[in-house]
């Protein structure tokens, strides 16, 4: 049996914002993290060793949960701080778990190379890189595929063939070589014994900085809306959700069980990770029409929103429609500590956000409720419809309404409105255009395709069940404002200013 070691034990400190995340094998490159990239070159019958130090539960908790179907083996290094340990040390304290032929490589390192042709010898993978970057890496030189000399972060004057952290052992050789040695770095094992060879790996994607990341994954489409403190993946048939606070994960996953009907298959929680079975069918957004509209709207209210009566929800909703969005404000205002309100909007005079939310009944927003089970995020990109099954299915669900696990059925209609005028498809896709000078700003149109004919469509249905549009329609600004201060710029502005514009429909200021 093939074995691979996976070296996932390093703190990733150059990895910007995810270095206080997640574990560095757990950086999401197309929607799926980079173990499980590697994991995918391999067939079922691998055995795979990963080497855990820094974040390693969660390393464990990602796997045990996704790859259920895979053997595997987790070692905890004892000591893998940098500067006490290096590649060639994890390698020896794995040693015990490896037998036979193997792999090991760096948990940061996706290549595409046939190694099928090449199990019958020694060898690393290389890649060129340029002289102005040779001191990085350990590098090599060679004739044709036999080694000549190695060096370790050492400058060239020349362009160099870069060890990219991609081994294949025959035996137990190398390991019995560090070990002779006491070996901290992996070239330190490369003995004349190995009889050991380079091969040129073409397809190399390193992701050692937040940069390369970045480079490498520009151009790769946004599944999910990218949040704070979060992060998505789509991998071996499930969906996973990851947030800093494991409380949160809780939450949504004991909030499904409340309504398990409209939910996905096999919710449950691993450490910070909310594990369900991806959902067959696509969002709303990509096969949206009236008549699909309707039956959303229909099953909403015979299944999703299941009613329940409490005799006093004031105080909670006072919290998520008055004190939150006091919050929110308060966040927007600290990252633009020294920025100035628009005062026009696409040539709209609007009013300062202050004053906006003087405007508002809050006595009356936050007594006049439906309570019951919703969604919490409803809008069509969180709805799976599956034309096949003829079945409606829950995505993206909130954690909670207020710290309860059941709220107001009005906030789901401002979401669902919320999301016709703004397309937040078109949003991830770029399409979002923001520019202000002097206190004007300037947005475009980013509702949906024939937003009128859904608008109407929803008011109706509003008014057939004696539901109170104007509540609806006031949610919208709110529901933007409380959204500015969780987005970069300029989407953060624009919600900012399109809330703005908003409320002044709602007080007939545009009229």
């Amino acid at each position: 049996m093939l074995t691979v070691l996976i070296l996932a034990a390093g703190y990733g400190r150059r990895m910007g914002p995810f270095s206080r995340m997640v574990n560095k094998a757990l950086i999401p490159y197309d929607n799926k993290p980079l173990i499980s990239h590697i994991m995918e070159k391999f067939n079922l019958n691998t055995k795979f060793v990963i080497a855990c130090g820094h974040m390693g539960q969660q390393v464990k908790d990602y796997v045990s949960a996704v790859h259920t179907d895979k053997q595997i083996v987790y070692v905890d290094i004892p000591d893998y701080s940098e500067g006490n340990t290096g590649p060639a040390t994890t390698i020896q304290h794995c040693a015990r778990h490896i037998s036979g032929p193997f792999f090991w490589l760096s948990c940061d390192t996706l290549f595409d190379f046939d190694i099928a042709n090449n199990l019958d010898h020694n060898w690393i993978g290389v890649h060129p890189v340029n002289s102005d970057i040779a001191q990085d890496y350990c590098w090599v030189e060679r004739e044709g595929e036999t080694i000549t000399l190695i060096k370790n972060k050492q400058p060239s004057k020349l362009a160099v063939d870069a060890f990219i952290g991609l081994m294949y052992c025959t035996d137990s050789t190398y390991i019995d070589n560090l070990k002779s040695v006491n070996a901290r770095e992996a070239y330190e094992g490369f003995n004349d014994n190995l009889k050991l060879q380079a091969h040129t790996v073409r397809g190399w994607k390193d992701f050692g900085t937040y940069d390369k990341w970045v480079e490498l994954s520009a151009g790769l489409k946004e599944v999910s809306f990218p949040k704070p403190n979060e992060l998505f993946y789509h991998d071996n048939n499930k969906i996973i959700k990851f947030t800093v606070d494991s409380t949160l994960t809780d939450r949504k996953a004991n909030r499904a069980l409340l309504n398990p009907i409209c939910m996905p298959d096999n919710i449950r929680r691993s450490g910070q990770f909310l594990v369900y079975d991806y959902v067959d069918g696509d969002i709303i957004y990509s096969q949206l029409s009236t008549e699909l509209f309707d039956k959303l709207l229909d099953w909403s209210i015979n299944h999703l929103w299941k009613n329940k009566w409490f005799p006093n929800t004031e105080h909670i909703c006072r919290d998520f429609y008055y004190k939150k969005t006091q919050d929110r404000l308060n966040q927007f205002r600290i990252k633009y500590n020294d920025w100035s309100e628009p005062n026009t909007v696409n040539g709209v005079d609007v009013k300062p956000m202050d004053e906006y939310l003087k405007m508002v009944d809050w006595d009356w927003l936050c007594s006049n409720t439906l309570w019951g089970f919703i969604h919490g995020d409803f809008q069509f990109e969180n709805i799976i419809y599956d034309p096949k099954s003829d079945k409606f299915t829950c995505i993206d669900w909130r954690t909670d309404f207020g710290g309860d696990s059941y709220g107001d059925l009005y906030y789901d209609l401002g979401k669902m409105l919320g999301g016709i005028l703004l397309d937040y498809q078109a949003v991830k896709s770029d399409k979002l255009e923001y520019s202000e000078k002097n206190e004007v700003a300037v947005l475009n149109d980013c509702s949906i395709p024939n937003a009128d004919v859904y608008i109407d469509q929803l008011k109706t249905f509003c008014e057939t069940k004696g539901l109170d549009w104007n509540k609806v329609f006031l949610l919208v600004p709110l529901i933007y404002l409380n959204m500015s201060p969780l987005h970069e710029s300029p989407f953060d502005k624009y919600l900012f200013a399109l809330s703005q514009l908003y409320f002044s429909k709602v007080f007939n200021e545009s009229k």
